[in-house]
């Protein structure tokens, strides 16, 4: 049904570090980010709980049911945050899935909007695969995978992910996990893990599974899309964007950076480049508009990057799908 494949070269494409401490845990390629930069309390206080008023969006957000339909052209639906829905022929694919109103290990931090809508595993039919980028609550979540644990046909994760998912019932002949430039191909659709600069932990010590971003190649129709997951800005973005030629989509973080972790996630100027670099025809923001975190407006690098960039600006509304290459039309429903 399925095989693997690696692209890695060994000089230009590179599997990610390991390095064994008090366990074996994984480094991120760029060494600046090994610093052991440590976030104060009152940044972290600020971040979830002295925020400005502005962090929450302050009107009804709009959104639709997700369109179920076999699509045979690749079709992306964004579901709040990091959340994505790819329907293309027979393949469902669910990235990041969080069906839950907080999405960390307490309700009363990371909470979502209230005029936020949930998804719920029953909103789809049978999914053909569940893609987690890394560890992290707003990207894992337990209540959502033990929904979809029967649903799906395959979980799809970076390297040790998948053993939190054994641990919430998934079957491990479901689970398959990748180095970064490992993929597998399905009869029409590549799935690649590729770098990422970011960090993974569940309270359990840091850094002991593998964070990543994802390309998917649909096959027949010649259409390429990169998902980043989480991360900051590095050379990583270059060398995928290099190796791939271009992108018709890239799904970029956009949203929850600070100072106080500059490597962690990406700098709305940041953003810009990523795109350059990934030689991208279009954009789409993710890691945004659904979960209350941050201590910037719920909506400024959506603001920032519709001014400054000079490709396709993509925001649909949750849930609401978008053929990739298609024209789209700004509505600006993220403005008041």
């Amino acid at each position: 049904m399925y095989y693997k494949f690696d692209l890695c070269d060994g000089k230009e494409r590179l599997k990610a570090k390991r390095v064994q401490r008090k366990y074996e845990i994984f480094l991120n390629e760029n060494n600046k980010s090994h610093a052991g930069f440590k976030v104060s309390f009152k940044e972290i206080l600020k971040y979830y709980f002295l925020y400005p008023k502005n962090a929450i969006a302050p009107f009804k957000l709009p959104f639709y049911k997700p369109n179920l339909s076999d699509f045979n052209s690749p079709h992306i639906t964004w579901l709040g945050h990091s959340s994505i829905f790819v329907s293309y022929k027979e393949y469902k694919i669910l990235i990041d899935p969080i069906f839950n109103t907080h999405a960390s290990p307490f309700s009363f931090i990371n909470r979502a909007f209230k005029n936020a809508p949930v998804y719920s595993a029953d909103d789809f039919s049978e999914i053909f695969a569940v893609i987690i980028t890394h560890s992290h609550f707003d990207h894992l979540d337990a209540k959502s995978i033990k929904s979809l644990k029967d649903k799906a046909k395959f979980f799809i994760t970076p390297l040790k992910v998948g053993n939190y998912l054994k641990s919430y019932g998934v079957s491990e002949k479901k689970i398959i996990e990748l180095d970064w430039w490992e993929g597998i191909a399905f009869n029409d659709l590549n799935i690649i893990a590729t770098p990422s600069q970011h960090s993974s932990s569940r309270g359990d010590g840091k850094n002991k599974t593998l964070w990543a971003s994802f390309v998917m190649e649909f096959k027949s129709v010649d259409k390429k899309v990169f998902f980043s997951g989480d991360g900051g800005y590095f050379t990583h973005f270059k060398r995928i964007g290099e190796y791939f030629k271009e992108f018709d989509l890239v799904c970029l973080e956009s949203g929850q950076f600070n100072k106080a972790w500059p490597f962690s996630h990406s700098f709305p100027d940041q953003i810009l480049q990523e795109a350059k670099d990934l030689n991208a025809k279009a954009l789409m923001p993710i890691h945004w508009g659904r979960f209350l975190a941050g201590t910037h407006a719920w909506n400024e690098v959506v603001e920032f990057l519709y001014k400054n960039l000079d490709i396709a600006f993509i925001t649909p509304k949750m849930g609401e799908s978008y053929k990739i290459g298609d024209e789209f039309k700004q509505d600006f429903w993220w403005r008041q």
